[in-house]
């Protein structure tokens, strides 16, 4: 039974201005994916716990001071051409008091989109609430998943995980486990949510999960190894039990397309420097293919992610179908700016020559060499300089600190031109902005690095006195990986690292970068970030991915104090 969109509308008391839709990238710049409307699901239904119908589960993502997006996948062996999805969405557990129910009608769940669907409520739900929601297709309900809105207004507190990098090939995702446990309302996922590898390379003779991706090859090459990948992942249990437990947040790294990921502004095309599309002859370095293959890696993320985004399905170019970067406010405490440092950067710098042209090279000083593109900065540098909230939180890739081989101070050599030492003019820029509006309470969280990170950030490095408040710009928090093998790991396997990092891994990151007040990288779990009005707390969580164990112990490896006021970072 259905009911008319505009009587449903007023027995909420809500206005017509917002669409009730369902959308492929749920935003109000994205075209339409498929109306639903208000109706009643069927009742007295059996769960499906084993995952017959709904074989991966639920999750929310992207809170709005009225909404959530809401997501769920349709078993194909369980799919029925012609047969509506319901939703419910209710204030108690139980579905005793349901708050909203509609009905998506069978052509808009869509093979061509995986059978996946995406719900976005925004306009339709309360500020600073928590619900229950759940799917039903034919005579089964998904398991129930809890959502919460953002808050408005004057907040004392604010306390939410950090969770990056998870291999699923090398590990187990107990740290997801207790991450589903904690007191929190919001996760944010800093990238690497899969990684296009078949077999992590290095670690052939450690898989804890083999994959063949559809295609045959090693590595992801088109939109079939893409979803085959997201769906293996979305499998496990622990990563289900998270994501239904709270509403995530999440951008993407190298990994959803592949290693090192940039684009190509010579050619107009993806660059994938390590991708066989690029090495192997049988391709030629084909541009058409690298940028089929960057469009097929946005596809299965927009499809397999609950976020809200800008999406333009008729668009040709990258730039213009998929913009994910986007901000988040929680009340007058802390604004949220998540960005995406893969689609826009250029090529990383000072790899094309050989090793003594390389160690000379100074292109990382070029204002040409950008990580996020000008748009992309600029929106990033207005959202942080005139925000009203205490806070001001960027959700950022690749360590944006220094990591450099030093002497008396002097850079020598860096150990990753990945991340953003391959970019300091842009990170200047940003940093000197920051500075030069007087903006406090500035902290940066980060992933990438498989390795847990504590450090001061400055405009200029080359400055090693950490009380020269005219330098400093804030904190940089990295998070260990879930589950992708760290630095030690992969020194133990004889794997190479590059010189620098082989040099200074030995207890000489502190040494040679005195703005880094903690390094370990030999540790996997998850963080935990709490914000009052005048300080945070910054805790790392050490739990073992080695063991088919999610209730393993969850070891605290420290917890970091941090007053902006005397800018001052203490381990407690």
């Amino acid at each position: 039974m259905s009911f008319s969109r505009r009587n449903f509308v007023q027995a909420l008391g809500l206005s017509l201005l917002t669409p009730f839709t369902l959308r492929s990238l749920a935003s109000d710049q994205s075209l339409p994916y498929a109306d639903f409307i208000l109706g009643t699901a069927p009742s007295n239904l059996a769960t499906d716990e084993a995952g017959d119908v709904f074989d991966l589960s639920v999750s929310s993502g992207d809170p709005s001071l009225s909404g959530v997006v809401l997501w769920t996948h349709i078993n194909p062996m369980a799919y029925v051409a012609g047969q509506s999805l319901f939703l419910q969405v209710s204030l108690d557990q139980q579905f005793g008091d349901v708050f909203l129910t509609t009905e998506i009608a069978s052509q808009h769940i869509s093979l061509e989109r995986d059978l996946t669907v995406n719900v976005d409520l925004d306009g339709y739900l309360n500020s600073d609430s928590q619900y229950y929601y759940r799917f039903v297709y034919g005579d089964k309900t998904s398991r129930t998943g809890r959502c919460h809105t953002l808050p408005t207004g004057s907040i004392d507190k604010l306390k939410m995980a950090v969770v990056t990098c998870q291999d699923y090939t090398t590990g187990f995702y107990n740290a997801y486990n207790h991450v589903a446990n904690e007191d929190i309302q919001f996760v944010i996922h800093l990238g690497d949510f899969i990684y296009e590898y078949a077999q992590y390379e290095g670690f052939e003779d450690q898989i804890a999960h083999p994959m063949t991706l559809p295609s045959g090859e090693k590595v992801a090459m088109d939109l079939a190894d893409y979803r085959y990948l997201y769906k293996e992942y979305r499998r496990d249990k622990n990563l289900q039990l998270a994501m239904e437990k709270h509403t995530f947040i999440v951008t993407w790294d190298d990994h959803e397309t592949g290693d090192n990921a940039y684009w190509d502004y010579e050619r107009d095309t993806l660059g994938a420097p390590f991708h066989p599309y690029t090495t192997d002859e049988r391709f030629g370095n084909d541009p058409e293919l690298l940028r089929q293959l960057r469009r097929d890696a946005q596809q299965a993320w927009i499809e397999y992610i609950p976020a809200r985004v800008k999406i333009d399905e008729s668009a040709n170019h990258a730039f213009d179908y998929l913009s994910l970067y986007r901000s988040f406010k929680f009340g007058d405490l802390l604004e949220l700016f998540m960005t995406d440092s893969r689609s826009y950067r250029t090529k990383e710098p000072c790899k094309d020559g050989n090793a003594w042209q390389n160690y000379w090279c100074t292109d990382y000083e070029k204002k040409s060499q950008t990580m996020l593109g000008e748009t992309q900065r600029d929106w990033l540098i207005d959202g942080i300089t005139t925000s009203d909230a205490t806070w001001k939180l960027w959700g950022n890739q690749t360590l944006l600190a220094q990591l450099a081989a030093t002497v008396a101070g002097v850079q020598t050599a860096y150990a990753s031109y990945d991340a953003w030492d391959g970019f300091q003019w842009e990170r200047e820029k940003i940093m000197s902005e920051i500075k030069n509006n007087d903006i406090s309470n500035f902290v940066v969280i980060t992933g990438d690095l498989h390795t847990s990170i504590s450090s001061y950030l400055k405009v200029n490095y080359r400055n090693i006195n950490n009380w020269d408040y005219s330098n400093l710009v804030g904190i940089e928090l990295m998070t260990p990986a879930i589950s992708s093998p760290n630095l030690q790991d992969t020194v133990d396997r004889s794997i190479d690292v590059g010189n620098v990092f082989k040099s200074i891994l030995n207890g000489g990151v502190q040494i040679n970068n005195p703005h880094i007040k903690d390094f370990n990288s030999a540790i996997y779990g998850y963080a935990v970030i709490e914000f009052n009005n005048n300080e945070l707390l910054w805790t790392v969580y050490d739990i073992d991915k080695k063991s088919d164990n999610p209730d393993t112990s969850k070891n605290t490896y420290k917890t970091f104090h941090y007053e902006p006021k005397e800018m001052w970072l203490t381990e407690r």
